[in-house]
């Protein structure tokens, strides 16, 4: 049995541990914020910004897309496998279309998306400005009177954000398709039913909601990993490390946000 002194400083060390754990977790995330407010802002005034950001958005999408449609597509299929089973036996199949498309559009979409972009282009990000911190490159931009955060992470983060809504509109696209094949092809719905039915569960206010989603989860993960790559040891290890944080944090973010925004979004208004 332990004493009630042995018992109030076990609850104290613990209560320390877990105010030590928020602080960090705050102080991070100050840091990426500022870090993101000043690399956007430094990265759209320098002179070709908006291009690399553009060409960084290229870079992005295409790294990501093959997986993006190789992890959404099987989804989709699988969720109509596994609704329309259900569906059948009370009858409603006719229901199976709106809601794949509400899923897909609102859920499954974005989320994955970004996820994929987390865990291909983010770990790029944070690996190659690592690369260059090691290299002393981005040391060389500061002394040489430049920015190294809006000149080199301010076109990743501004690059991610778009990258994100062009591989939604992908994952979209891979996921209803799924859906489609699986319903259509193989479990024999009609064609004309699924693709009449479809446009019932969603609205264009949920395209552009999920879009807007995506820009946002693409600047935090840019962020993030950008922030990680810029700060990390000067070590061959670090760069390692860099990776590895940047990936795990920014899909923790990507997946906290999401259930956030669909709270927020849909979730107070009984997800209609």
């Amino acid at each position: 049995m332990m004493s009630l002194n042995q018992l109030i400083t076990l609850s104290i060390g613990a209560l320390r541990a877990v105010g030590e754990r928020v602080i960090d977790v705050t102080v991070g995330f100050g840091r990426v914020m500022s870090f993101l407010i000043v690399a956007s802002g430094n990265g759209l005034r320098e002179p070709g910004g908006v291009r690399a950001a553009v060409a960084q958005a290229i870079i992005i999408t295409s790294r990501c897309a093959l997986p993006v449609a190789l992890v959404v597509g099987p989804i989709g299929a699988m969720m109509a496998l596994q609704s329309l089973t259900l569906m059948r036996t009370f009858g409603v199949e006719r229901q199976m279309a709106p809601l794949a498309a509400a899923i897909v559009i609102r859920e499954l979409a974005p989320g994955f998306a970004s996820v994929v972009v987390a865990m291909q282009g983010g770990a790029a990000i944070a690996a190659e400005l690592a690369a260059m911190r090691l290299a002393e490159e981005l040391d060389a931009l500061d002394v040489m009177g430049l920015e190294p955060r809006g000149l080199i992470a301010g076109p990743r983060i501004l690059g991610a954000a778009v990258a994100g809504p062009l591989l939604n509109a992908l994952a979209i696209t891979c996921g209803i398709t799924g859906s489609y094949l699986m319903a259509v092809v193989v479990l024999g719905v009609p064609h004309t039913q699924f693709v009449t039915s479809l446009p019932e569960g969603i609205s264009t206010s949920d395209l552009w909601l999920s879009e807007l989603k995506t820009v946002v989860f693409g600047l935090g993960l840019g962020a993030i990993c950008a922030s990680a790559g810029f700060h990390c040891q000067r070590s061959t290890d670090g760069i390692g490390s860099a990776a590895n944080r940047a990936v795990v944090t920014s899909v923790i973010f990507v997946l906290v946000a999401n259930y956030l925004l669909n709270t927020a979004l849909f979730g107070l208004r009984g997800g209609v």
